[in-house]
């Protein structure tokens, strides 16, 4: 028996070192073996000190943690009777009970005491069935985050057919599925905000830990990268924004941020602007100062013909005449005179000297890069790409995924390169490029040619779901172009990425 026990114990010890490791561990389940010695002399009168009268025994235990202050063994034993006042006979017996075991400190702890109860039930040889009530004290030592040297001592309460008796138990307790937890202590904490890296959602801006280490600027209860108004103090209804006028509009989306409006108006009041007794949302010409007749606009040459549709606005004329004098030559009958119109083959305004706009957005068609889609003249006269469609585009760069060192697309990016398909279709008027980037692990050559091939590969797949090869183009880029310090697994992590841009054409 004692060879069985010292056998198990040197293979519980070399399969826990077979992944040693400084960290703490976490464990639910784990075994226990235990040697035995049974006292019945200290109740019998006799010298309890006399060790080798005691009775010998072995347990083998399944170990069940359920938190880190309580634990249940499951024992079962084998062990001897020994009858000392019987002429010292002795006869085995075999043993099975449950014993909850309830620590003082967190089982972290490399020593830690625990007080111990449960019921056991003895099947002796040759004799009734007995059941007994162990209530006792223990301490676990610590030898390996794995490994546990366990001593108890309890009184055994006969509860039927046995002799209360004291035992002594010592052995080892081995977890088998721990987890490993890094401890907190040892983590990086670069900002210093007391919010280690890993958890850190602003790793490099000191912030608060009820925003995951990202800061608050303005105090308002709204962390800074979620605050549409970061430096000033809002409501979380206008994502951090205030109403300062309180109309229900924000103010960063307030026109009038500090005169009460109507939301359908932007935060301003009905608005008539030229105070000609049409309100700006019925008048034509709400900047100019015009006659109710006409919808709000004017008619200065007082021919009867409102000046938005008269093609002569200062030179009294006749309706057939477009508003002009009969004398009046205009090729293009756009209103403005063929030697004072830049283009005067083509029906254009008086804004741009008789010059067409045609989609209308105030940028005359030969700078317009989308002359007949409306834009704004800040960018060339196409239109912006809305923000959930560029939340796409710039998701894509992430999501798109390929399998490690090779330009072989992952399953999980069809998804997101069919969506930016549908966004190729939506805007006519633009044309995409492909950027391929790598982190500087390997050489750049290899990068620089592994970065193209990937980028050619969305290329391919973007043309297979019906965008115009002319619209799309790509590049690889390499390790030439990185936006976070390659030095880091995070850098490297950030510099992986394949990007997607919109381009006017």
């Amino acid at each position: 028996m004692k060879g069985t026990f010292w056998l198990l114990t040197i293979t519980i010890w070399i399969l826990t070192y077979c992944d040693v490791s400084a960290q703490l561990f976490t464990a639910k389940n784990g075994l226990s073996v235990r040697k035995t010695l049974y006292d019945y002399n200290s109740f019998r009168s006799q010298n309890s000190a006399a060790i080798r009268d005691f009775s010998d025994g072995f347990e083998l235990a399944y170990v069940r943690s359920f938190s880190n202050r309580f634990a249940v063994f499951v024992p079962i034993g084998v062990g001897s009777y020994k009858d000392s006042l019987n002429e010292g006979l002795s006869s085995p017996f075999f043993s099975i009970g449950a014993q909850g075991q309830f620590h003082f400190y967190n089982s972290k702890w490399w020593i830690n005491p625990y007080a111990v109860g449960g019921v056991q039930a003895l099947f002796p040889s040759g004799h009734a069935f007995a059941l007994q009530l162990p209530l006792g004290l223990g301490a676990n030592v610590k030898l390996h985050p794995q490994v546990l040297l366990q001593a108890q001592a309890d009184f055994r309460l006969t509860l039927k057919d046995w002799e209360n008796h004291l035992q002594y138990t010592a052995g080892l307790v081995y977890m088998f599925d721990s987890k490993k937890e890094e401890s907190i202590q040892e983590k990086l904490d670069s900002d210093g905000d007391g919010v280690i890296d890993d958890l850190d959602l602003c790793p490099n801006e000191k912030g608060l830990a009820e925003h995951m280490g990202c800061p608050d600027s303005d105090g308002d209860g709204i962390a800074d990268h979620k605050d549409k108004c970061p430096n000033i103090a809002g409501l979380e209804k206008f994502v951090g924004c205030p109403d300062s006028d309180g109309d229900g509009v924000a103010d960063n989306e307030d026109e009038c941020p500090n005169l009460k409006g109507l939301i359908e108006f932007k935060g301003c009041p009905e608005p008539d602007q030229d105070n000609d007794g049409v309100p700006d949302q019925k008048d034509k010409c709400p900047d100019k100062a015009g006659l109710i007749q006409f919808d709000g606009c004017p008619d200065s040459d007082g021919d009867g013909i409102a000046d938005h549709e008269d093609k002569c606005p200062d030179k009294s004329g006749k309706k057939e005449m477009g508003g002009c004098p009969e004398t009046f030559k205009d090729s293009d009958g756009d209103g403005i005179e063929d030697k004072m119109d830049e283009c005067p083959l083509a029906n254009g305004l008086k804004e741009f000297n008789g010059c067409p706009d045609s989609d209308g957005d105030g940028v005359q068609d030969k700078y317009d890069s989308c002359p007949n889609v409306s834009g704004p003249k800040t960018n060339k006269g196409c239109p912006l790409i809305e923000k959930k469609d560029q939340d796409v585009l710039d998701f894509a760069m992430r999501a798109v995924q390929f399998d490690l060192g090779r330009a072989t697309l992952k399953s999980e990016s069809f998804s997101i390169l069919d969506k930016i398909s549908g966004i190729m279709k939506k805007y006519q008027d633009y044309k995409l490029e492909i950027g391929g980037h790598t982190d500087n692990t390997g050489s750049a050559g290899f990068n620089l040619e592994l970065s193209e091939k990937r980028a050619k590969v969305c290329y391919e797949y973007l043309i297979s779901k019906g965008v115009g090869q002319g619209r799309l183009s790509y590049v690889g880029h390499g390790q030439n172009k990185p936006i976070a310090d390659n030095a880091t697994e995070q850098g490297r992590f950030l510099n992986r990425r394949t990007e997607f841009t919109m381009i006017p054409k």
